[in-house]
């Protein structure tokens, strides 16, 4: 019952449990009328036998039988007593009185007190004149005028004795009629209960029954819509039995087996649909399902699988089984999907996939490319140019010289801002954040672009636009980038015009209190304009504008696409509104935290970090990449020694320890990163000299396998002598025996000290230099005390590493050369290679300390 009702919903639970309750008051009630009317019964039949009158008339006639005796003592008329007839009247009586002593029906009067007492002076007087009425007559005859007195006073006797006999049987008749009067009722009351608990039955049954007509009429409809879901259904149905045959087939079936449903009914799914490879194996699993063994598809969610058409084609499906009850019996439910179309679409998918990636990894390998084959003969000619604008010239020559260098540094442009889209594609821009004054960056952005302008007639000009904000934090060299993007092409399309940059506080995203504001730059133009069309695609890469001298101006229409990234890439946002034929107005909104004016402080006297003669090998299979890089390195006073493929690469660091390696990375023989690794992993002389990589290969990913391979940093063709310097100046070696006193001063980059104190201020960048200061006096506290390392190598090297980022941005390079040195042998553990790098680490950074902190 439990179980039942537990699967019902809730109003069918309720239902069945209302019928149960009145089935179970109409059993109790109708089992209270059975008992009742057996109790009436059986009141009636004693009543109907009722033996009241008997008892009445027994009591009654011993009375009336006691006065015959006592009259058949006087005789009649004075005459002698007949004794015959006094036997006889004394017998008569004595029986009477035995039955009334020993009778069942009389049991319970015998106890009552009154009959009791009555009944036993009647009993002790016909006991003793037993005697005398057995005795002869003449006995009798002499005894009567005795016995006639006796009898005479046990009249009282008899008397009470009839009279409390009366009495109880009357009183009891009285109870009799009370309880069958009380039964009765009960009897009428079950009665009525039962008619109205049959009442409700009734009811109940009415409304039971329209129940059942509602939900046979909703099982009807939910069989029918079951019939049609299962005919519309685009999978195919099959139901079986436990033995795997089928039952039901529906119309997705058909379609997708190519079987009628009237033919394959009563057939084995196996002989039908099952390949035959797959046979044996459906033929276990359903008799491990007969025998209740594993299921391992039933109820497992969809599987692939292949199925047999009618035809014998052999095709993938999906298959997903479950089981219900049909009866007592267990039955399977499949449904299936004919996955062959999908299959195909997948596969061409993973074909477009590969294409596409084909395609990408093409697209790098054009960039790298490209970054290489341009690069390369780019670094020859800016290289020698360079070289050549030091030489004597006359003022046409340097004029030429100037001409071919603007036309050099823009054909780099254009590659930049390829590899710029590199860049981000590969998810490897950074954002800056320093303390900038964004009234100077825009002053000098004008300053820059005046002469530019100029060329071409227009004026430029910039203004603030409501209250100022001068200092913010920000990244300067992609701000300026924006701009100088935005302006370029503003001064490319307009002629005798004016360009006009304006910067303004956006307060409506940002409340006046707030510290992060946006500021809105807008570059306004009255050139040539932009239609509609236009304006929706100009932000996208390689598009340019097709106007009358658009062209004239040039340009590879990457310039916006960039500037766009870089904006959301700073979370803000750019647009552009333009009118054809009167102008147009760029707007950038970048978010922007204000910044305090920094304090004004006195300049130190700044010495040029100068460099000692070094001993440096050039790693390189370009002639002219070579000539130009061994130039400009012994224009700085250099000695140099020169190897044309990664193996002479090799032998020369073998051969002498040099002060710095330049390695190309594209050679034959052996690449610049096959040479490192071999450089490194020897026992040369060179094998812990920094080495800087020379590539046209710029990509992100690039540098990172640089790096990754040992070497130190990465110095991008075509090669400048502005970043020959800074390269040599951040990775230089240790100075050697041979080195003048006065290299000392270049233990730190003061130009750069002095730059970080401008752009961070003077108590932000006190303070951080006071805690890089107290991070390495406790490293080199630390390794003065701590003898035994191989426990700590791991740890150490972590903290090498840590304060190498750190003297870095202070420009202490030796330092930082030092820490990497050692960051590197605790990474290899290498303790022999480690002990004499820390022994060095504390005089180094002493003299680092002194310059720090003079």
């Amino acid at each position: 019952m439990s179980e039942v009702t537990q699967n019902l919903p809730s109003p069918h639970r309720r239902g069945a449990a209302l019928g149960w309750f009145v089935s179970l008051t109409l059993l109790l009630v109708m089992s209270l009328s059975v008992l009742y009317s057996r109790e009436v019964l059986n009141d009636l039949a004693q009543l109907q036998a009722a033996d009241s009158d008997n008892v009445q008339w027994t009591l009654t006639q011993a009375e009336v039988e006691y006065l015959t005796f006592l009259h058949s003592l006087d005789g009649k008329n004075g005459e002698t007593p007949n004794l015959a007839l006094v036997r006889e009247k004394y017998d008569i009586l004595y029986s009477r009185l035995a039955t009334l002593r020993s009778a069942q029906l009389f049991r319970d009067l015998v106890e009552h007190p009154e009959f009791a007492s009555a009944l036993e002076e009647l009993t002790a007087f016909m006991t003793a004149a037993i005697p005398r009425i057995d005795g002869s007559d003449t006995e009798l005859l002499a005894a009567l005028p005795d016995l006639r007195a006796e009898a005479q006073k046990g009249r009282d006797s008899i008397r009470a004795l009839s009279i409390s006999g009366l009495t109880h049987f009357a009183k009891r008749s009285d109870s009799q009629r009370e309880q069958v009067a009380q039964t009765l009722l009960q009897l009428a009351i079950a009665t009525a209960s039962l008619l109205v608990l049959l009442a409700a039955l009734s009811v109940y049954l009415l409304v039971i029954n329209r129940q059942t007509q509602r939900r046979g009429f909703a099982l009807q409809q939910a069989y029918q819509r079951m019939n049609t879901i299962l005919s519309t259904s685009l999978d195919g149905v099959i139901v079986l039995d436990e033995t795997g045959t089928v039952l039901e087939f529906n119309g997705a079936a058909e379609t997708i087996f190519g079987y009628m449903s009237e033919d394959v009914k009563g057939r084995a799914v196996g002989d039908l649909l099952v390949p035959d490879h797959l046979l044996a194996a459906h033929r276990e699993s359903m008799q491990r399902l007969q025998q209740g063994g594993d299921r391992r598809v039933i109820g497992k969610g969809r599987v692939k699988l292949e199925a047999k058409r009618a035809n014998g084609e052999v095709f993938p499906i999906e298959l997903a089984v479950q089981t219900a009850m049909d009866g007592e019996k267990e039955i399977l439910i499949a449904f299936i999907r004919d996955i062959s179309q999908r299959m195909a679409d997948e596969k061409e998918l993973v074909r477009a996939r590969d294409r596409a990636l084909a395609g990408e990894k093409a697209k790098a390998d054009f960039l790298t490319v490209m970054s290489h084959e341009i690069r390369t003969p780019l670094n020859g000619l800016l290289g020698n140019l360079s070289l050549l604008s030091g030489t004597g010239l006359s003022a046409e020559q340097r004029q030429f010289v100037r001409n071919m260098d603007v036309s050099g540094r823009i054909l780099l442009k254009h590659v930049d801002s390829v590899l710029d889209i590199a860049k981000f594609e590969a998810g490897k821009l950074e954002i800056a954040e320093e303390r900038i004054n964004l009234s100077e960056l825009l002053q000098n952005l004008v300053d820059g672009q005046s002469g530019n302008a100029a060329n071409r007639g227009n004026v430029l000009e910039w203004s603030w636009v409501g209250p100022e904000q001068d200092w913010v934090i920000t990244d300067a060299q992609r701000v300026y980038q924006i701009l100088l993007n935005l302006v370029g092409n503003a001064i490319k399309f307009t002629e005798f015009g004016r360009v006009s940059i304006e910067a303004e506080v956006d307060c409506l995203p940002c409340p006046e209190k707030s510290e992060r504001k946006v500021i809105e730059f807008r570059v306004s133009d009255t050139g040539i304009g932009i239609d509609d069309a236009q304006a929706e695609a100009i932000f996208e890469d390689f598009h340019t504008s097709d106007s009358s001298f658009g062209r004239a101006a040039g340009g590879a229409g990457l310039g916006l696409g960039i500037a766009r990234r870089i904006v959301e890439a700073m979370g803000g946002e750019i647009g552009v509104e333009s009118v054809p034929g009167e102008g147009s107005t760029f707007w950038v909104r970048l978010p922007m935290a204000a910044a305090p004016k920094p304090k004004p402080r006195e300049r130190r006297p700044e010495t040029k970090a100068v460099l000692p003669q070094l001993d440096i090998l050039v790693v390189e299979d370009n002639e002219i990449n070579l000539q130009v890089a061994r130039s400009m390195l012994k224009r700085e006073g250099h000695r140099v020694t020169t190897a044309t493929d990664g193996r002479s690469g090799v032998d020369a660091a073998d051969s002498k320890r040099f002060d710095l390696i330049f390695m190309d990375i594209s050679m034959p023989v052996l690449d610049g990163l096959q040479a490192t690794q071999l450089i490194r992993s020897g026992a040369g002389p060179s094998q812990k000299t920094p080495i800087i990589a020379l590539s046209a290969n710029v990509l992100p990913q690039d540098k990172e396998r640089f790096l990754d391979a040992g070497m130190d940093a990465f110095l991008g063709k075509p090669l400048t002598l502005d970043a020959l310097r800074r390269a040599l100046f951040t990775v230089r070696g240790q100075p050697n025996a041979k080195e003048e006193p006065e290299a000392q001063a270049a233990e730190v980059d003061t130009s750069q000290m002095s730059d970080l104190r401008d752009s961070m201020g003077g108590d932000v960048f006190d303070k951080l230099l006071e805690r890089f200061v107290s991070e390495a006096d406790a490293l080199i506290s630390d390794l003065s005390t701590d003898a035994d390392l191989s426990g700590d190598i791991a740890a150490l090297g972590a903290r090498c590493h840590k304060i190498a980022g750190s003297a870095a941005v202070f420009g202490a390079t030796a330092f930082r050369v030092q820490l990497n040195a050692a960051e590197r042998a605790a990474e290899r553990g290498d303790e022999d290679e480690l002990a004499p790098l820390l022994k060095d680490l504390s005089p180094c950074w002493m003299r680092t300390r002194a310059a720090l902190t003079p």
